[in-house]
């Protein structure tokens, strides 16, 4: 008898993946509007960082920590970081940015969530594209290694994807934790090898920069462009198993807080 009342499978799955597809259209109109300009605003941010960056550290020194491009050293740093950090941000504000949607019972958190991440795999795959693009102009590559560079990015982005799912649900229990989370985050960007290669640190310091997944992301990338650097402080068991455990976590506390993340706040 229950099989007479349970929707078919693949109804069901039809009909979450029309959800998820409408979040998405939603999510871009709201997000970036729909003019052009609204999307240079995602392709600035990482510019504008790796331009200063390379502009301050030239008139210190001359001479990268690797190869002889400031630019390319940085953005190679940056655009990892940027990949994780973006993703962890735009996924963690998800079910914030939908809650009028949520009144409807077919609408989840959990579509909140598979929507922007969709929408952010998506965003960044064109940032970066124009990014290394138009860097290739002013800076060739001497070989590129598309491996590692896909595979950190993938790494980077799955990681951020579940750190954000984790806070939503963390950042709706607790006002407190999201006010020490940002205080925590803050240094994120100088402690992830962004500006700087970990095997030049102290032993001991290394050994606990080494804790951070992100060190390890972005030296995977920088071997895609590097054909000489060997990055052998990257533990890959280490970062799979955090990338996995990060979205599996995320998505099971989505999951299981449902009926409180659908509460009015």
């Amino acid at each position: 008898m229950a099989q007479l009342y349970s929707e078919p499978l693949h109804k069901s799955l039809k009909r979450q993946f029309a959800i998820v597809f409408a979040l998405i259209v939603r999510e871009m109109t709201t997000r970036y509007g729909n003019k052009f300009g609204g999307y240079m605003w995602a392709v600035l941010d990482p510019v504008l960082t790796i331009g200063i960056l390379t502009l301050v550290f030239s008139a210190i020194t001359h001479v990268p920590p690797l190869g002889r491009s400031f630019t390319l050293f940085f953005a190679t740093g940056y655009a990892a970081f940027y990949m994780y950090k973006s993703m962890s941000d735009q996924v963690s504000s998800a079910v914030d940015a939908n809650r009028a949607l949520l009144n409807y019972p077919v609408v989840r958190p959990l579509d909140a969530v598979i929507g922007r991440i969709v929408l952010q795999v998506t965003t960044l795959f064109v940032v970066n594209l124009l990014l290394f693009g138009t860097l290739a102009l002013s800076t060739p590559f001497e070989t590129l290694d598309l491996g590692p560079i896909l595979l950190a990015s993938t790494i980077a982005m799955v990681l951020g994807a579940g750190v954000g799912a984790a806070n939503i649900v963390w950042f709706n229990l607790s006002s407190t934790y999201q006010q020490i989370w940002g205080i925590i985050n803050r240094p994120a960007f100088l402690v992830s090898g962004v500006f700087f290669l970990p095997e030049t640190m102290p032993p001991a310091f290394r050994e606990i920069l080494l804790w951070n997944p992100l060190v390890h992301i972005i030296g995977l990338l920088r071997t895609g462009f590097y054909p000489t650097y060997r990055a052998g402080y990257v533990d890959m068991p280490y970062l799979v198993g955090m990338s996995v455990f990060s979205i599996s976590f995320g998505i099971f506390l989505v999951w299981f807080f449902d009926a409180r993340l659908r509460e009015p706040k």
